[in-house]
């Protein structure tokens, strides 16, 4: 069984507004339902679990159920940190006993609005065959590290961007938590960067360009005009 899991319970302080990003209706839908329909047509019927934040619990939840009628909605409440939300998720999926080598769950940003049903296959069917995989892209920046009045630059070759989905077995998942908590370390900013450090190889597969990330609002215009182009 295939199992979403939407991150969508940030607070989206760079972004600005009184309610977070998630919620802004990107064109047609609000910006949390993009990603969670494209997975819904890639694996009809499969769950999904949404982690919202508390202060707009009830709004997200209604939000999204009137969205995705007949859809398998479960949700839950995120944390005030990525790794938070996704341990608050864990909590969930072994509740109800998904935490299984027979499944294969994938964890996403609401703020990649724009991922594909292409991108989400080839990232379930990496994490298939290896236990655990996610999507990146190789750096085209040139890069710098910074240390207050002085810099040095860093060679790119070697270094990739990393997106979501990032999608494991349920049990590769189970033994990663068993070790380590997703929340050990302020550095685990993303599901692969633990499984990585509690032990377990981590298959990168090619990520897609139009699947950024909404930080900022220049972002959002971005998102807007991608999604005029693809109408």
């Amino acid at each position: 069984m295939w199992i979403w899991v939407q991150l969508a319970a940030g607070s989206g302080s760079r972004f600005g507004g009184k309610r977070p990003k998630q919620f802004h209706r990107l064109g047609r839908r609000p910006l949390l339902a993009y990603a969670i329909e494209t997975f819904l047509k890639a694996a009809p019927g499969s769950p999904v679990v949404v982690a919202l934040p508390l202060a707009h619990f009830a709004y997200g939840k209604a939000l999204v159920t009137r969205l995705f009628p007949g859809a398998s909605l479960h949700f839950v409440v995120g944390g005030t940190t990525r790794s938070a939300s996704t341990e608050a998720a864990l909590h969930y999926l072994r509740q109800v006993g998904w935490l299984s080598a027979e499944n294969l769950i994938a964890f996403h940003d609401a703020a990649r609005p724009l991922v594909s049903e292409a991108l989400i296959q080839r990232v379930f069917a990496a994490a298939e065959a290896s236990g655990a995989a996610l999507p990146a892209l190789p750096v085209s920046s040139s890069l710098r590290r910074v240390n207050g009045e002085r810099s040095e630059a860093l060679p790119r070759e070697g270094i990739w961007e990393v997106q979501t989905p990032q999608a494991f077995r349920g049990s590769v998942l189970k033994a990663a938590w068993q070790r380590l908590s997703p929340t050990a370390a302020p550095h685990f900013t993303d599901e692969g960067t633990w499984i990585e450090a509690a032990g377990f190889s981590v298959q990168v597969v090619a990520g897609e360009p139009s699947n950024f990330k909404i930080t900022h609002p220049i972002d959002w215009e971005v998102a807007r005009a991608w999604l005029r182009r693809l109408r």
